[in-house]
């Protein structure tokens, strides 16, 4: 069990001891406080962007900063603090990255640390596509980010943003599984296990003559579970040998696979593809981990676990709030992304310090992770933005007036004082 011992923040003091200690100077030299008006430190603007990016109101966040005692300030002039926030954003979640990753017992031979990537999309509400991308790397065992990217649209899947280190094993679904992905990794000496199409990766011998995936797969017995043979990319000069392995799918899961292709053909006015239809009935994936320590049953296990991202995904989006943003205005959506991702990852340093490498090698039951992150992540909401707040504001309203007041509500204001003098009116009579 780890004997590493933390307990959750209790307050903002302690959270704050986890958060970069240059952030005055990080904050000045990223454009975010060039002068300090109303908002005084970088602790205290960090401090209103996590509200805001709790909330999403800019007005509410006024009254929680006054209530706290740090300024009186505008929502215009929040708004203007946090549209400059992004770059600082961004450099504190890089700060908050650079932790050490410890080595995953699990594995063998000379991998020293595993990272699950995937990338997701971000909208804003009533957006017309896709905005924004989310590429993250995902360490399973210990259940912690460690590489976090966000990017637009544009930019595809692959490892943009990531460190690779001699020793990384990375695991990757299809959109990882070309040869520009897997040449950086080839080249700073670490390993890969990415699932490929049977188009996309272009493959020849060890003796440098063409191979075709699809023969391949054919000639596989029909009676055997996974096959495996020795290739080359054809793109690599230094002609490095690859283990190129499938594995068939159960029947059940091969024909949903299957339906979603007929599904996909009919949405696009096409007749399916007969080879995609066949090849949906195979896991194919590519790395050069070393058959010594990793046969090819090892392989085809291990790639199971890239689902753990997936529901990362959906966890951070549902219970922490990712894919709640705000749609006006739409540069504002950008830095409470970084935010929300800010207190992600400081939930997840809490989370990283649960017993996982014990709990993980139990056999009857399994951690409901989702019930953990939910509990984390109301935690840290409260610290950030504390509901006592609102006791303050009913004690003193008078306080709060300038931001509980609007030039824009005089039709409901008007309306109430007519009917105020109606009443007024009829009180004698009654």
């Amino acid at each position: 069990m780890s004997k590493i011992k933390r307990k959750l923040f209790r307050n903002w003091d302690e959270l704050k001891q986890n958060l970069p200690d240059d952030l005055d100077a990080s904050a000045k030299e990223c454009g975010a406080l060039e002068r300090k008006r109303e908002i005084k430190s970088g602790e205290m603007l960090l401090r209103l962007i996590l509200i805001y990016s709790v909330i999403l109101s800019l007005r509410n966040t006024a009254i929680w900063m006054l209530g706290l005692g740090f300024c009186d300030i505008s929502r215009q002039a929040i708004e203007k603090r946090i549209l400059k926030s992004s770059d600082w954003l961004t450099y504190l979640i890089g700060e908050l990255l650079k932790q050490k990753i410890d080595v995953i017992k699990p594995l063998a031979g000379t991998v020293k640390r595993i990272c699950i990537r995937d990338a997701s999309v971000l909208s804003r509400p009533g957006s017309s596509g896709t905005e924004w991308k989310l590429h993250l790397g995902w360490s399973p065992f210990g259940q912690d980010a460690t590489q976090v990217t966000l990017t637009d649209d544009k930019v595809g899947e692959g490892l943009v943003g990531a460190t690779i280190e001699e020793g990384d094993l990375y695991l990757g679904d299809r959109a990882y599984g070309i040869w520009v992905t897997i040449k950086p990794v080839l080249e700073n000496l670490a390993f890969f296990v990415f699932r490929v199409a049977y188009t996309n990766l272009p493959l020849v011998r060890l003796d440098n003559t063409p191979f075709d995936i699809l023969t391949w797969l054919k000639s596989i017995d029909k009676d055997a579970e996974w096959s495996e043979i020795t290739l080359c990319a054809r793109d690599d000069e230094e002609k490095r040998p690859l283990r190129l392995v499938a594995g068939r799918i159960p029947n059940e899961k091969a024909e949903e696979a299957r339906e979603r292709v007929r599904k996909q053909a009919k949405k696009n006015k096409k007749e399916p593809n007969p080879h995609t239809l066949f090849v949906a009935g195979f896991c194919i994936l590519i790395t050069n981990l070393p058959e010594k320590f990793w046969p090819t049953t090892y392989i085809l296990s291990l790639y199971r676990i890239r689902w753990q991202i997936e529901w990362t995904f959906r966890r951070w989006k549902s219970l922490c709030g990712l894919d709640a943003l705000p749609a006006y205005p739409a540069p504002i959506a950008k830095p409470v992304i970084l935010a929300k991702l800010i207190l992600i990852l400081l939930m997840q340093r809490n989370l990283s310090t649960m017993p996982w490498d014990h709990w993980w090698t139990e056999q009857d039951e399994a951690p409901v992770i989702s019930s953990l992150v939910q509990l984390s992540i109301c935690h840290l909401h409260e610290i950030i933005r504390p509901s006592w707040i609102a006791e303050i504001v009913h004690d003193e309203p008078e306080r709060f007036r300038r931001h509980l007041f609007s030039s824009r509500r005089q039709r409901s204001r008007w309306q109430l004082i007519q009917a105020a003098d109606l009443f007024q009116a009829l009180l004698p009579l009654s």
